[in-house]
């Protein structure tokens, strides 16, 4: 059984600030990536783990090959009940490289696989008894034969043997010239060198070296030929998948399939096709979280600190599947966010949040609400309001 918990402790944040004084500032994809894996971390310890989910797949889009991050990632899946996708994290980590070991221990404690005591336990082998000779039941002839031999007559036999190929060895010694092997070898003093063969046989090696070096790089392409096909696969049910809940109005559902890659670089031939589909999605699944986290966030008579912090997880997913496009309630949904953020007691994020409203969107009716809210927080008061 994994121990999400004690799982979880093994993880350290990652020092960026150390990391690039010993090698150079990093590549602005891989920093960010980084902040983002750490910021996931303190919310994965903190019970926060939708937000963690989050960031973690925008730290794995930037870097497709951060397994510190999938592995984490399957961990708050892991969290939060969603055992398949977690299995899928740690798979796609276990099939691409180095941070397979801790992957495939979490995967397997996660599907019980580390309970299971071999059965098959060593049984005592009965030996077979060797047959007694059944000496009285057979003919005369072969019953004598059969029987122990007298020990002292045995003895005699070996010894009259022995005398006699002495006698014989001597008798052939005798008969043999001293002066003249038994066996003679001619011996060969010179071979005739052969330029023209050593020049066939160079050829050959090289036509031999040659022909190794095709099949090693024959190799290596049908190997990339089948991670590719298996890549394209993958992504082919996937954009399937998506578009089945799509074409169902379950726009949510199939922007997490889209979001939910694990990494995995997209295809070329695939690229249009995915693009289409995710503007198609993405504005439609934030348009209904959006409505979800008000009808969450405005049905909190008793103004419960978790159902705030619930509302913000669903506005912060929102945010996240909108990066990059302008929709009509966007100015709302930043503001409704900063609200949330504010009353579930993270003033930065909800400072954040309304600098973005009367930032990007000052001429909406939105950023005055926002200003006034974010003086509230600066002077350390709570916001007032609904």
């Amino acid at each position: 059984m994994l121990d999400v918990k004690g799982a979880l402790e093994d993880f350290k944040p990652i020092d960026l600030e150390s990391i690039e004084e010993r090698t150079g500032e990093l590549p602005e994809n891989i920093s960010e990536a980084i902040k983002l894996f750490n910021r996931a971390l303190e919310d994965a310890l903190s019970k926060n783990e939708d937000l963690a989910i989050i960031g973690l797949r925008k730290a794995i889009s930037l870097d497709p090959t951060f397994y510190e991050a999938m592995n984490l990632l399957g961990l708050c899946f892991a969290m939060v009940g969603k055992e398949r996708a977690a299995v899928s994290a740690f798979q796609q980590v276990i099939d691409a490289d180095d941070s397979s070991i801790k992957a495939l221990e979490y995967m397997n404690k996660l599907q019980g696989l580390d309970d299971v005591v071999e059965e098959d336990a060593v049984k005592p082998v009965k030996r077979k008894t060797k047959p007694k000779r059944d000496v009285e039941n057979k003919p005369s002839f072969l019953a004598n034969g059969l029987k122990a031999e007298d020990t002292s007559f045995f003895w005699m036999k070996y010894i009259v043997g022995i005398i006699i190929g002495v006698l014989l060895t001597s008798l052939i010694w005798y008969m043999v010239p001293t002066n003249k092997a038994l066996f003679t070898f001619e011996k060969i003093e010179t071979i005739d060198p052969t330029p023209e063969l050593d020049e066939e046989i160079s050829l050959l090696n090289e036509r031999i070296e040659k022909l190794e070096e095709d099949i090693r790089k024959t190799k290596d392409e049908n190997l990339k030929l089948m991670d590719d096909f298996q890549t394209y696969k993958q992504w082919v049910e996937l954009l399937n998948e998506a578009n089945k809940e799509y074409l169902n109005g379950n726009y949510v559902q199939s922007a997490e399939i889209l979001y939910n890659t694990h990494g995995m670089a997209i295809p070329q031939s695939l690229t249009e096709q995915y693009e289409q589909l995710r503007e198609k999605v993405t504005v439609n699944a934030a348009e209904r979280l959006y409505v979800e986290g008000n009808s969450i966030y405005n049905g909190n008579y008793s103004r419960d600190f978790s159902v705030y912090e619930q509302a913000l997880e669903i506005y912060e997913t929102a945010i996240f599947y909108l990066e990059g496009d302008t929709v009509s309630f966007m100015p709302a949904l930043y503001y409704q966010a900063g609200k949330a953020a504010a009353r579930c007691d993270q003033k930065q994020r909800a400072m954040e949040l309304f600098e973005s409203v009367i930032n990007e969107y000052p001429n909406s009716s939105y950023s005055s609400y926002a200003s006034t809210r974010l003086n509230e927080l600066r002077e350390g008061r709570d916001i007032s309001g609904s």
